[in-house]
């Protein structure tokens, strides 16, 4: 009671103390809270106002008091030994969450919430951030558009006024920059993360199967895949399809064949028997790759199927992992055996296309 007669609180901060009264003629004289306790109700509809557009299942509470109340709440316990009570940040957080969970009728997760409520309570703000959301899809591409934007030729990414401080040339078509335009405002995302199962070559076209990525969309207010989504380019050019939500962040990305068509050039003439001893001795062989300053890695070529194509020129359909570089494999750089070896032949790819891509599954934690 010594408390009470020395320190003015208002009763929700009397209670907590552990007193059954409270002092505080006016709530907003009391010691602790200044009156922020009458204002749970208002902070409420602040924040629901702030929900609105935002798909969500689950959420949390987070808090910024102003300064001095936590220290002022301290003082008192310290002065007078109470220990074990609820703090006023936690009196005001439960309540709030009570109170949100209420009228949104979403349930409280303060360990992986689909979205965090961040309440500042000295500037009166509220922010939300939503747990991204990670969509897995196949592109599909012809020749001259690149999967990956392109720097501004200006600032090489740092941002400049030629480029609008994107870094980016938007102004250059590539797969990146047609999803993130058609498929970001879908979703209420302005920042997309993109993880390509697999590269190609600008120049190279992707096939009908299309070639499968993850794209993490930032701070989503929606969280659910636009049914049936499919984003094209010009007419039809490039098309985006087969989206679907992934339950989580994959640990990592799953291993993968493909299928390539390359058009290959040779510095002398190569035989019909070569090229049927090159589909022979390239079945299903094991070959290393070494990157430089890295241990060898061994890839596996599964079949290899060639014809020739015009005057010194080579037509091979090329069945093999994901990681093992197309234009390494022909010309025989830091890959061996490689076709170059095998038909003792000065080979160059001049260009290769994705036919088909084989995805593994996908982890997650």
């Amino acid at each position: 009671m010594e408390a009470i007669q020395r320190y003015e609180l208002c009763e929700p901060c009397s209670l907590r103390q552990g007193f059954r009264e409270a002092r505080a003629s006016d709530p907003r004289r009391c010691f602790i809270c200044r009156g922020l306790t009458t204002r749970v109700d208002e902070i409420r509809s602040d924040i629901l106002r702030g929900l609105k557009g935002y798909e969500f299942r689950t959420f949390s509470v987070g808090l910024s008091l102003p300064e001095g109340m936590q220290e002022r709440e301290d003082q008192l316990r310290a002065e007078y030994k109470l220990k074990g009570r609820e703090t006023i940040k936690a009196w005001l957080s439960r309540n709030l969450s009570e109170r949100v969970a209420r009228a949104t009728r979403r349930r409280v997760d303060k360990l992986n919430p689909e979205l965090a409520i961040l309440v500042d309570l000295g500037a009166s703000e509220v922010r939300l951030n939503a747990r991204p959301v990670f969509i897995y899809g196949r592109y599909t591409k012809p020749a001259g558009i690149a999967q990956r934007k392109t720097f501004c030729a200006s600032c090489r990414g740092s941002g400049c006024a030629v480029c609008g401080y994107s870094g980016y040339d938007e102004t250059k078509a590539s797969v990146e920059s047609t999803i993130q335009k058609r498929l970001g405002p879908l979703l209420g995302s302005k920042k997309m993360k993109f993880t390509w199962i697999g590269t190609e070559d600008p120049e190279s076209a992707v096939g009908p199967s299309g070639r499968p990525f993850v794209v993490e969309a930032k701070n989503p207010r929606k969280r659910r895949v636009p049914r049936g989504f499919v984003s094209r380019t010009g007419m039809g050019q490039m098309r985006v399809s087969g989206l679907k939500l992934l339950p989580s962040r994959p640990l990592k990305l799953p291993s993968f064949k493909f299928m390539t068509r390359v058009a290959i050039d040779s510095t002398s003439r190569i035989s019909a028997e070569d090229l049927r001893s090159l589909s022979r001795l390239m079945r299903n062989v094991v070959v290393e790759f070494r990157r430089p300053g890295e241990k060898p890695a061994y890839k596996r070529v599964y079949r290899v199927k060639a014809k020739a194509a015009g005057r010194g020129g080579i037509l091979a359909e090329i069945k093999l992992d994901g990681g093992l570089p197309v234009k390494r494999l022909v010309n025989g750089d830091s890959v061996s055996p490689s076709i170059s070896e095998v038909l003792k032949a000065d080979l160059k790819c001049r260009k290769f296309d994705i036919l088909k891509v084989e995805v593994g599954r996908f982890q997650y934690g």
